[in-house]
């Protein structure tokens, strides 16, 4: 009756019921749904018979398997399935010691059975059909439950021990014939244990049976050192096996990640670089310089802000830093140049610097909000689409941010210090009561005189001279 619910489906086992419970793609904000959900459990809960106890509601998340291996027949007979399973037992146990695994899970990993098989002429024998041989075996194996014990942590299933735990316990089972007399199980039947077919699944690996692990890595790790110790506990692990069982694996995440991860940072060292050459073009190395350290220090930010936010560094976020390369200059470029210009007519550096912060933040502050909107739906887009490229816009947002409060702070400093003074040449003197003369007092003016002889300013106080 909740429309946001894509998958319902059981399984039931003595004294034990799951029910698991799928939202649809679209669905993010999920902790309303699973108070509908809530709600209908206690609703059911009302008409449940006596003796079951109140369901519990636990979240799962689904998350890839960060690194899978398989066990593989290689003999030309037939796989024995209980060995595959045996040794991939064997190393989940393993695997799950390794610090930072989350959950080991097991693919192609058929059921184990216990098979009583009788012929005719012997249940005639004992004048017993199939139903009541069968009704004999089972009331000797009774798992009823026994109640549950519960406590704040975890609630318990209680089942009557039995004593039927080996091969040659069962072939024991006394069975009562139709005249009154006792006969043992084993002289009636052949007891044997296999594997249950047909195979409820089945995993085939290079064209040969095998068993596979999925193995599945925590949240906020690094994968390249996780991966490391994995593979430790594999390759240990494979020096055991007996002649006919390979081990082998088929799916490592950490090659992938950092193939991506690579590349991504090479094209951001590329863009980088190249924006940077064409600023040194336009405007010099001096401005070059300035303008170029905006890169590391917006980067560096981007990646603060990533921490705070429980944003993970991956292929998708660092691809909004590139895409937000070109744009994450752009003020610096306009307040390096504002102050280089107001140096060059002669204002102090100090003065320059406060001058274009206060001119332009205003109207780099609109700027720059007029891009975080344009990339913020896709930032606020709903369902898997927006979980898979909202990292991107949110890279390009973080970046833009920082590299406006950058470039009213950092950036103007260092153009304030970093920009040379314009020196003038006396082949091309400046004209009267210019200013910017890089030797005049201040309040002071130039005055006109001949080329190598000492001109006095009105104060008197010093000389300038070309």
């Amino acid at each position: 009756e909740i429309e946001e619910i894509s998958v319902v489906a059981s399984e039931s086992r003595v004294g034990f019921s799951t029910v698991s419970v799928e939202l649809a793609d679209a669905i993010v904000e999920t902790q309303p749904i699973w108070s509908k959900v809530r709600d209908e459990m206690e609703d059911a809960t009302t008409r449940f018979p006596n003796g079951v106890a109140d369901p519990e509601l636990s979240e799962v998340l689904v998350k890839a398997y960060t690194f899978v291996a398989a066990f593989r027949w290689t003999l030309p007979e037939a796989p024995n399935y209980a060995i595959l399973r045996r040794y991939a037992e064997e190393l989940g146990v393993r695997l799950r010691g390794v610090d930072g695994t989350e959950a080991v899970d097991f693919f192609g990993n058929p059921d184990e059975e216990i098979l009583v098989e009788t012929t005719s002429p012997d249940l005639v024998g004992v004048g017993l059909s199939p139903q009541q041989l069968a009704t004999q075996i089972s009331l000797h194996d009774a798992k009823t439950s026994a109640g549950q014990l519960r406590t704040p942590a975890e609630t318990l299933a209680l089942e009557v021990d039995s004593d039927l735990e080996t091969l040659e316990q069962i072939r024991q089972i006394p069975i009562q014939t139709s005249g009154g007399q006792l006969a043992r199980l084993s002289d009636i039947a052949r007891v044997s244990r296999g594997v249950r077919y047909p195979l409820s699944d089945q995993a085939i690996v290079a064209g040969q049976p095998a068993v596979v692990l999925g193995v599945m890595m925590q949240s906020g790790l690094r994968i390249d050192q996780w991966v490391a110790q994995t593979r430790g506990v594999v390759d240990e692990f494979r020096d055991c096996l007996p002649l006919g069982l390979s081990l082998d694996v088929i799916f490592d995440q950490s090659g992938y990640v950092e193939k991506r991860i690579n590349t991504l940072m090479a094209n951001l060292v590329l863009g980088a670089f190249l924006v940077f050459s064409v600023t040194l073009v336009a405007m010099g190395w001096h401005a070059a310089f300035v303008v170029g350290t905006a890169f590391p220090f917006t980067i560096f930010a981007v990646f603060g802000w990533m921490a705070v936010l429980v944003v993970p560094v991956h292929q998708m976020s660092v691809t909004g830093l590139i895409i937000a390369l070109g744009l994450l200059i752009d003020n610096a470029i306009v307040v390096v140049d504002e102050i280089q210009a107001d140096i060059a007519e002669g204002m102090a550096p100090l003065k320059a610097a406060t001058k274009t912060v206060t001119h332009l933040r205003v109207p780099l502050a609109a700027s720059t909000a007029t891009t975080v909107l344009t990339f913020l739906p896709i930032y606020l887009l709903p369902g898997t689409g927006g979980e898979f490229v909202g990292s991107i816009a949110l890279g390009v947002i973080l970046a833009i941010i920082s590299s406006l409060a950058l470039s009213l702070t950092l950036i103007a400093a260092l153009a304030a210090s970093s920009l040379p003074l314009v020196h003038w040449s006396h082949r091309n003197p400046p004209a009267l009561g210019d200013r910017r003369h890089p030797g005049h007092s201040p309040g002071g003016v130039y005055l006109s005189g001949n080329v190598g002889k000492p001109v006095f300013s009105p104060a008197g106080s010093r000389s300038v001279s070309y």
